[in-house]
């Protein structure tokens, strides 16, 4: 049993405490996850998987480095894999698992009100304050004598690259994360001791070492990857309203990466995908905080350059964790490594930001395809643990971490993603409910007096069914995004009468009213099969169902033994893709033979000539443990299957 050390947290789930606000207004704005209950089976099954996995975890083997590094003994042996271990030539991402570990506590408990993840929050901060008692000056990191090495950084002595600063593994990138999981310990759980913890940490990095550098020199060490450091800084000033914290904000913008994509350029190709991601969330908060334009425009930008130039059909991007240029997705697709799964991770915080100021439809379709096919996806059904690569090459599989002896960067935001799977189903937008996701979840308005519940049959069908309870009279609008997959013979029932709401500027249904007490709101969407090919490329295509992509069971050859890896991040047993079905064109006429076979759980069949049994497809996230196909070749030949 853990001994809790006292640290003051009181807040009530669904509650938030507030900050300086931003300087620029948000368009819409999101509940808190305790106000947002997801039903849906499959993702709370997801979700539970993730509250035990965090309930699993020593906190005192996450601590060990920490400990370490403050002169106190720890308390447990640190985890193996990227803890502790040699990767790389890099050496162990030492202690990096911790603030993805107190977010993922905080957020988890906002969304379940679970008091053994709070226990587990408390006791967490407790031993950090103990860490911070002990190094008496703020510096409060488990990183291999950190402060010798930024005492060198900030002499001048850097050397940098991605991805080492002064031989040691993302150390900036290791600040990022702990700030941002002690901000999220603070303003979701009001847990008070993090913010000293939170400002301590930044004012240390900020007076040992930024102050100390020049430009130019912040730039070199910017070349090392460091997360969202500039999204850290913006937050300790969001929560504080010391300038000094936005000034240092301002320091931290890797100008490789914002002045091109500022100006429209896709610079992307041969770049560490994950390394940069996460910047462009922190150039868009220090807009919403400064107004300054140019950073805005630099997310904007990035985001539509990576959704239309570098995204596969499940939503993810790059393969061996680079982009790449659209004109190799030919050569690319037949290889082993994928996505990575904590790009799309990274691509949804984006996402979440940049739909605070311009909300649409669009952005909301991407939302749904990464999290459906690419999230979703990446679990085991099993343990719940996240894979790293997700391949798209025909006939392949994916392995997914162990519990304890991984604890790559996909584990991390794969500790997210299971808390926060509520965050972008609702928003609020002018006193009104947006609904952007169809997963079957509650939501309260709590300063209208209004609950919404949403019964979704997806993928089975596209039939969803809302239960609005409002006062009588309520005139609350409800935007429903009409989805990219959707087409013009979607049907509305409101309160047993058909209806044909207009869609706004944004790609939202608009519904009013006066409300009944209660309301029933009927939505069907039909969900037709349709081929989507290959990025710059006709002679691959994959198949969707609404927002699914579909995928085939394609056997058993040659797997390994076990499907949890350790350090390997790879799935590395190949089979000849040249043996795997082909198909004739054209490819639009293709769909029309997929017939449904099973309607719960929802399978189609597609013949071909090599099987009596044809193929079977299903929406991809429900294939685990075996080879699969997502995109199929089209043969001009002739020769392939009819």
């Amino acid at each position: 049993m853990l001994a809790v050390l006292f640290v003051v947290c009181a807040r009530a789930p669904g509650q938030t405490l507030r900050g300086i606000n931003p300087v620029v207004a948000p368009a819409v704005e999101y509940f808190s996850l305790g106000d947002i209950k997801v039903v849906d089976p499959e993702f709370k099954a997801l979700q539970n998987k993730g509250k035990d996995y965090l309930l699993w975890l020593n906190p005192d083997a996450l601590l060990h480095f920490y400990r370490v590094e403050a002169g106190l003994a720890p308390k447990a042996d640190a985890y193996a894999g990227w803890e502790s271990e040699e990767v790389w030539g890099a050496g162990p991402l030492r202690g990096g698992f911790l603030g993805y570990y107190i977010s993922s506590l905080a957020m988890m408990w906002q969304a379940t009100g679970d008091p053994a993840l709070m226990d587990r929050l408390r006791y967490t901060l407790g031993e950090l304050n103990e860490c911070r008692r002990a190094g008496k000056d703020g510096f409060i990191m488990g990183i291999k004598n950190g402060r010798e090495l930024f005492g060198q950084v900030a002499s001048g002595n850097i050397r940098s690259n991605n991805p080492t600063l002064n031989g040691a593994w993302a150390p900036v990138y290791l600040i990022n994360k702990l700030m941002l999981g002690l901000g999220e310990a603070y303003r979701g759980c009001d847990c008070r001791d993090a913010l000293p913890l939170l400002t301590g940490l930044a004012d240390w990095f900020g007076t040992e070492v930024l102050d100390k550098l020049t430009d130019a020199q912040v730039q070199q060490m910017l070349v090392c990857e460091h997360g969202s450091i500039n999204e850290s800084y913006v937050l300790a000033y969001e929560l504080t309203g010391d300038p000094k914290y936005l000034k240092w904000a301002g320091r931290l913008h890797d100008a490789a990466m914002w002045k091109p994509l500022s100006e429209g350029k896709d610079i992307l190709h041969g770049w560490h995908a994950n390394t940069q991601i996460p910047k462009f969330t922190g150039f868009f908060k220090y807009h919403a905080h400064t107004g300054d334009g140019r950073f805005a425009t630099a997310a904007f930008n990035f985001w539509e350059i990576v959704t239309g130039n570098h995204t596969w059909a499940i939503g993810g991007n790059s393969t061996g964790e680079h982009f790449f240029p659209s004109g190799e997705f030919p050569r690319r697709v037949l290889l082993k490594g994928g996505p990575e799964t904590c790009n799309s991770a990274n691509m949804l915080r984006l996402t979440e930001a940049l739909f605070t100021a311009k909300p649409s439809a669009r952005m909301a379709d991407y939302y749904e395809r990464v999290l459906l096919n690419h999230i979703l996806s990446a679990y085991d059904p099993i343990h719940g643990m996240c894979c790293y690569f997700t391949s798209m090459r025909p006939g392949h599989y994916r392995v997914y971490g162990s519990r304890d002896k991984s604890f790559w960067c996909c584990q991390q935001t794969g500790m997210e993603s299971p808390a926060k799977l509520g965050k972008f189903i609702y928003a609020k937008k002018e006193g009104g409910v947006m609904v952007n996701l169809f997963i079957s979840s509650r939501v309260e308005l709590h300063e209208r007096g209004i609950t919404l519940e949403q019964r979704s049959d997806l993928p089975e069908s596209g039939e969803v069914t809302f239960v609005l309870h409002a006062p009588g009279g309520d005139a609350t609008k409800l935007l429903i995004r009409k989805p990219s997959w959707a087409s013009d013979a979607c049907e509305f029932e409101i309160n047993g009468k058909r209806a044909a709401p207009t869609c706004d500027a944004s790609g939202y249904w608009e519904l009013s009213g006066p409300w009944k007490n209660k309301n029933e709101i009927r939505l069907k969407i039909p969900m037709s099969v349709r081929t989507e090919p290959l990025p710059g490329c006709d002679d691959f295509f994959a198949f969707m169902r609404g927002p699914y992509v579909l995928a085939a069971r394609l056997g058993s050859e040659n797997l390994p033994d076990s499907f949890w890896s350790t350090m390997g991040t790879t799935a590395e047993n190949t089979i000849a893709w040249e043996n795997l079905p082909r198909f004739r064109g054209p490819v639009e006429t293709i769909p029309r033979r997929m017939k449904k076979t099973t309607s719960r759980p929802v399978r189609l069949r597609l013949p071909v000539e090599t099987s009596p049994h044809g193929l079977i497809f299903e929406p991809f996230y429900r294939v685990h443990f075996e080879r699969y196909g997502i995109y199929w070749k089209i043969d001009k030949n002739g020769d392939g299957l009819n």
